[in-house]
């Protein structure tokens, strides 16, 4: 899934008109800083009051980077709506871990068709060095600015198992390529980041997790290539969540690379939704797979090398999202912003992972 799915969909309705995207387990955050292992996912630009509700809970936000948004012409650039969000986290001490994400028409038409191109992936990693030269550990929007909350963490692109977001079909080979140029560039301008795959998802319409990741693990020059690899375990219980997490694992050992952290980056339930789907849960059920799910993730986070996990999302949804019939309903809080018992149930995770 993304932020906001539904209204990416739109989005690329506007396109196609107009033509006619610490490795390690991180500890407890410092004062009046979330941990980093808490992360949300918004569904929509946040509030200053969301933002002071996050404050010294929520540690990252997982936000999308749209290249169509961002660069809607070549080499022109509007960091307008960027810098307010990402300078908006960093004031209220909470850091931004992005997915970079979405062709833009000078490319392709299809803002889902992923830039694999010669010209395409020279325009990608000109764009990602763009990026990380503002946003990066000496990033010129940093300057001058306190308090300073770097991007260290750069995910490529979104679930590239599913259709949805990689057109036409799902091709480890073809994310392989794009995951090289993008490491290169990325690692080019500061030595720092660290490079996270996108999140895979358990999806009908593509390839399974561990079978896209074995084949991806297989081709050349990928081991290099990232730092963190990342999941998106959608479940309603923990038998299955934990199948996911085991299944991605061995995957991982398999190739050699059981080392390397795993980032959780989006996983949630619903408490209602417009359509029938297995993920509505209710308000209660919500917040009891929530702490369920936080708790198992929080055993098993050094056995299996948890970096962080990403609750989807942080706020319930107007718009209803064709590819997804639970988003609607799977913030921590309601329609009107105010707190469901999940968010408490958030809340209490946060405080028995800081006294462990």
């Amino acid at each position: 899934m993304s932020r906001p799915l539904s209204l990416f969909v739109a989005a690329l309705a506007g396109l196609a008109l107009a033509l006619a995207g610490g490795a390690s387990p991180a500890a407890a955050g410092t004062a009046g800083q979330g941990s980093t292992f808490f992360g949300v996912v918004p569904q929509a630009p946040l509030t200053e009051s969301e933002l002071e509700r996050m404050e010294g809970t929520v540690g990252t936000l997982r936000i999308p980077i749209y290249w169509f948004q961002v660069e809607s012409r070549q080499g022109e650039f509007d960091f307008a709506a960027l810098d307010a969000e990402i300078g908006a986290a960093a004031d209220h001490r909470i850091r931004v871990q992005p997915f970079v994400y979405g062709t833009p028409p000078w490319i392709d038409r299809v803002a889902t068709r992923p830039p694999l191109s010669r010209r395409g992936l020279s325009a990608w990693a000109r764009f990602l060095r763009v990026l990380v030269d503002r946003y990066g550990s000496g990033g010129e929007f940093w300057r001058g600015r306190a308090p300073r909350q770097p991007i260290r963490i750069w995910q490529v692109w979104n679930e590239p198992n599913f259709v949805v977001f990689w057109r036409p079909k799902p091709s480890p080979a073809g994310y392989a390529r794009m995951l090289r140029v993008s490491a290169r560039a990325i690692r080019g301008v500061d030595g720092r980041a660290r490079i996270a795959l996108a999140g895979v998802a358990p999806v009908n319409s593509g390839m399974k997790t561990w079978v896209f990741l074995r084949r991806l693990f297989r081709q050349p020059g990928v081991r290099g290539a990232f730092d963190l690899a990342a999941l998106h375990p959608y479940s309603t219980n923990l038998l299955e969540l934990d199948y996911q997490l085991r299944q991605v694992r061995r995957a991982m050992a398999d190739a050699h690379l059981g080392s390397r952290p795993l980032l959780v980056s989006e996983v949630g339930v619903a408490s209602w939704g417009t359509a029938p789907s297995v993920f509505v849960q209710g308000p209660g059920g919500q917040a009891a797979f929530l702490e369920m799910a936080y708790r198992r993730l929080l055993e098993m986070r050094r056995r299996w090398r948890i970096a962080g996990v990403d609750w989807y999302a942080w706020r319930d949804l107007f718009d209803a999202d064709p590819h997804c019939g639970f988003c609607q309903g799977a913030g921590l809080l309601d329609l009107d912003g105010k707190p469901k018992p999940a968010w408490w149930a958030y809340r209490r995770a946060v405080a028995e992972a800081r006294v462990r």
